[in-house]
């Protein structure tokens, strides 16, 4: 469907049209605001809309700013399970290597001037490591303490989304939850186990997540306001 764009008050908004709404609908995501709206609606009708909603549409930008992109820079700050770590780089070292403590994260390179891809890739790949060996330890955990247990568990890259659930009873996570507290990996986690008994969005899918997360309604919402900025 074409797609047109809506000026306002210091944003721009992205029309999206479909033949299956029946409604308008906003969402601000990663400093992007988007309308989604009938495909036979007069594109005035969200411009009047939008404008209606511009207050709004501002306070979400302000909580919601646009991912920085990352430097790989000595200083730099990176998150890893929910802490806030300074990235320290150590160039022309013996082997390549990354470390973690309360305060930073170290990375040892060989190469003299790495460049910003190779040390992107070198954080990626030891993140992905720290997320499997954490995540399947705390589905394990959380499997048993639910008494729902996944058939198979893959950690992998997802660009929209933080896990998945097949009927099968596969369970699929994304790796940069690593970067989320602990407290929101595991509604995650819970998210997906309660799939594994009630595979939709019902209000019975809702009440067995509280039951296992009563703060679940928080922890959606934190992923939902701050799920942009777990990015390398």
């Amino acid at each position: 469907m074409p797609m047109d764009k809506i000026p306002g008050d210091g944003f721009e908004v992205e029309v999206i049209r479909s033949r299956r709404r029946k409604t308008l609908a906003l969402s601000v995501a990663d400093g992007k605001v988007t309308v989604r709206m009938p495909a036979r609606l007069a594109v005035p009708y969200a411009e009047r809309f939008v404008h209606k909603k511009s207050h709004w549409i501002k306070a979400k930008l302000a909580q919601n700013p646009p991912f920085q992109e990352r430097l790989y820079q000595d200083g730099e700050i990176l998150p890893f399970l929910g802490d806030r770590l300074r990235l320290d780089i150590d160039s022309g070292g013996g082997h390549n290597a990354v470390r973690v403590d309360s305060e930073k994260i170290s990375v040892t390179t060989r190469l003299k001037s790495p460049s910003q891809t190779a040390l992107k890739k070198q954080l990626t790949d030891w993140y992905r490591q720290q997320a499997t060996e954490y995540l399947r330890q705390r589905v394990e955990d959380l499997a048993e303490y639910t008494a729902l247990k996944p058939t198979y568990l893959e950690v992998k890259t997802y660009r929209a989304r933080w896990g998945s659930c097949t009927l099968s009873g596969k369970i699929q996570l994304n790796w940069k939850l690593i970067m989320a507290p602990p407290t929101i990996i595991d509604y995650v986690i819970l998210h997906e186990l309660c799939h594994l008994r009630q595979h939709n969005h019902s209000p019975a899918f809702w009440r067995l997540v509280a039951r296992f997360d009563p703060n679940f309604t928080a922890h959606r919402a934190w992923l939902k306001q701050n799920g942009q900025q777990l990015e390398l």
